[in-house]
């Protein structure tokens, strides 16, 4: 006989977390299977590699009050102890042929034309509806390479620099493949300003995202891990999951809270359709790269952009030998993470006077339980499927950063579509 329960979640990210412990506090039987062995997502904080002792984020981290308000209620209510984000106490901003190091990155040479890129900036995204779907407010033309895009407005070369080195590291895509309206809706949902999706990286949970993730799984009855589901079989009335090895389940409910690019893995009967089926089908193109670099010689608050192969590198965390760790952003297609004559030379090429001790990472390109890090379109993804991502089929039910329309890549847009498809299933 098969077991049956009234919903099935399949992710232990934020998402399904939030999800399996919210419907089973309200009554409901709740099963939440996940493929990997532990929970979290690309919310992962582990040992460090290089400072042994040392706790640290390999995802996803910072947080922000006033726009991530699930978040920190989440965070209030497991009374999780924070801490600010490093301050940037000193600037390395580099652009060929020479540094513009003031504390303020762009130079007052460029403020009047840097305020009209911004204000075009802004212009465009006020055009967004953050809650509407991309795919349904006429955006096309906005749908282009985020390279295109700046140059058609001309910034002047610091101004440009600092934009397309911020793109780069947001979007984990090269500027040439990232979409200007994916960088707009960020804009958009960060109250239609610039400097608050910069700004956003405020806080961080002291002893890392774990604690939280941890924290809510200890609600979860019944959560097991090291199981895949395969497959999802809908009938009139209920929905038989096939997973692990050769099992089975039947729900009246499934919330598939598993990252975009694993969704191809799933076989759906019926099958998806449309714009949705095509763009789960090619999977989005995020290819970021975080490398968390311990290093000596290097002062506390340091802040680096510019146009070497890190986009941007900032301080992080003192290690523990008095030295100090960095965070340095870029696209796994752009860079080895294994090759440490690149990452000196990556390093080097904004803080020559730096010794490296070490390089710690995680490779969600090559994770197989998420098969990418944060969700970044490709050019012309989202104005196909956006909204319509997340939205019902039949018995079935999406969540997760992935399809998010509010805050897609961040944990509040995880926890945002975990309120979503309990909704759903209350009716």
């Amino acid at each position: 006989m098969v077991d049956s329960v009234e919903v099935a979640v399949v992710g232990a990210g934020f998402a399904g977390l939030r999800a399996a412990r919210d419907l089973s506090a309200e009554g409901r039987s709740v099963v939440l299977l996940e493929a990997a062995g532990r929970v979290g997502g690309r919310a992962y904080s582990r040992e460090s590699a290089t400072d042994p002792g040392t706790t640290v984020e390999v995802g996803g981290a910072y947080f922000h009050r006033y726009h991530h308000a699930r978040l920190a209620a989440e965070v209030d209510r497991y009374n999780i102890e924070t801490q600010p984000a490093a301050p940037f106490k000193v600037f390395r901003n580099r652009l060929a042929p020479g540094d513009h190091n003031a504390a303020f990155p762009i130079p007052p040479e460029e403020f009047l034309e840097a305020e009209r890129v911004l204000f075009c900036l802004i212009r465009d995204a006020r055009r967004i509806d953050p809650h509407a779907g991309l795919e349904n407010q006429n955006l096309k033309d906005l749908d282009i390479s985020a390279h295109d895009y700046l140059n058609a407005l001309n910034p002047p070369p610091v101004t440009s620099q600092l934009l397309r080195s911020w793109i780069w590291n947001m979007m984990g895509q090269r500027v040439e493949d990232a979409s200007a309206l994916w960088v707009l809706q960020l804009i958009a949902s960060h109250d239609y300003s610039v400097l608050g999706v910069l700004l956003s990286l405020d806080e961080v949970m002291t002893s890392g995202t774990g604690t939280l993730t941890n924290a809510i799984a200890n609600e979860v009855p019944d959560l097991r891990l090291g199981e895949a589901v395969h497959a999802l079989h809908q009938q009139a009335d209920w929905v038989d999951l096939a997973y692990g090895a050769e099992r089975a389940l039947r729900a009246e409910h499934v919330v598939v809270a598993a990252p975009l690019n694993c969704m191809r893995e799933l076989r759906f009967e019926p099958p998806l359709s449309g714009p949705r089926a095509e763009v789960v089908a090619e999977g989005h193109g995020g290819r970021g790269l975080k490398l968390l670099i311990h290093v000596q010689g290097v002062p506390e608050g340091i802040s680096c952009t510019g146009d070497g192969v890190f986009p941007t590198l900032y301080d992080y965390l003192p290690a523990t030998d008095g030295g100090r760790i960095l965070v340095g952003f870029t696209d796994r297609d752009s860079f080895d993470p294994a090759d440490s004559d690149a990452i000196e030379a990556a390093v080097h090429h904004y803080l020559p006077e730096a010794v490296i001790v070490g390089t710690d990472y995680h490779d969600w390109c090559a994770d197989p339980y998420v098969r990418a890090p944060w969700v970044s379109p490709r050019i012309g993804q989202a104005t196909r499927a956006h909204k319509s991502l997340g939205e019902p089929h039949g018995r079935v039910h999406f969540a997760g950063s992935d399809v998010s329309v509010l805050f897609p890549g961040y944990i509040e847009g995880a926890l945002e579509t975990a309120d979503r498809v309990r909704a759903e299933i209350n009716g």
